[in-house]
């Protein structure tokens, strides 16, 4: 039976010898917006995550916090953006090591946040004004 069932998937051009062609899946980390329904409007949540911090992060990273918003991702994940003020001369990817260490910070503390409050799951980018990432991580 089993011999007859990969006759007929190689008949049909798929099978060990012949892979069944798939798109190129997304980078990981992104929105794949090729899915059906694509990526979702981002929603600002920076009153939220400015709370969080008040009370639950870092003390000095709230005031280097100038933006962050969130957006639904095809397949059920998150992809979120928070703009700091970390990399002034708009140097992203070559920072130095001391900018890279606070952009990690914002983003662990926005994965910590989102994980406690909504245990849900996604992607952050710590990002400067040219909207580059300085840091990504998932949560």
């Amino acid at each position: 039976m089993a011999l007859a069932c990969l006759l007929v998937l190689a008949a049909c051009g798929e099978g060990p010898d012949h892979p069944k062609a798939t798109a190129p899946a997304a980078e990981p980390g992104t929105c794949d917006e090729s899915k059906s329904g694509g990526a979702g409007a981002w929603k600002p949540v920076l009153t939220e995550f400015r709370a969080y911090l008040e009370t639950s992060g870092p003390a000095d990273v709230k005031s280097h916090v100038k933006d962050a918003k969130l957006r639904d991702c095809p397949g059920g994940d998150r992809e979120a953006n928070v703009l700091t003020d970390y990399d002034p001369h708009l140097d992203a990817p070559n920072v130095d090591a001391e900018t890279k260490k606070k952009a990690d910070q914002v983003a662990q503390a926005f994965t910590e946040w989102r994980d406690h409050q909504f245990h849900d799951e996604g992607w952050v980018y710590v990002i400067n004004g040219a909207v580059e990432t300085v840091t990504k991580r998932a949560w």
